[in-house]
């Protein structure tokens, strides 16, 4: 195994512990710290925050739910999602074992296909869910 793929796992089995511990004190509290990340970084690149959407809250949270009865990250199923939301344009971010908000949206920052996601210009609504120590973002417009 390539050491860094050891370094990675060693770091996932540390974060999981903090993670879990974070969502169990308050999922809420995590979903919300999160979308307060994710517009203040959006105002400050010019970008309209984006409004909490209780339909599309929903799904993340069906979707974080079933990431985290298979025990895995995926998309699976994103186009289903996105029809249910009723918009013409989703994006999705899946996240998982960051030990806090502030860790994952770093995270998505870093990469670019999740960071486009983040400050995409056509999306106006958000809903964010968490279960366990999974967490998905899903932008529409």
């Amino acid at each position: 195994m390539h050491i860094g793929a050891v370094a990675t796992a060693f770091a996932c089995a540390l974060y999981f512990g903090m993670m879990a511990a974070a969502h169990a004190a308050g999922p809420d509290t995590y979903a919300a710290e999160l979308g307060k990340l994710v517009n203040a970084y959006r105002i400050q690149h010019g970008l309209a925050p984006l409004a909490a959407d209780p339909r599309i809250e929903v799904l993340a949270d069906a979707h974080s739910a079933d990431m985290a009865g298979a025990r895995r990250m995926s998309h699976d199923g994103f186009q289903t999602r996105m029809q249910k939301t009723g918009y013409k344009l989703c994006v999705e971010n899946v996240g998982w074992n960051y030990p806090g908000a502030r860790q994952q949206f770093e995270g998505w920052k870093n990469s670019p296909g999740h960071d486009h996601n983040l400050r995409d210009a056509r999306v106006t609504r958000m809903g964010i869910g968490t279960s366990t120590n999974y967490v998905t973002f899903i932008a529409c417009g």
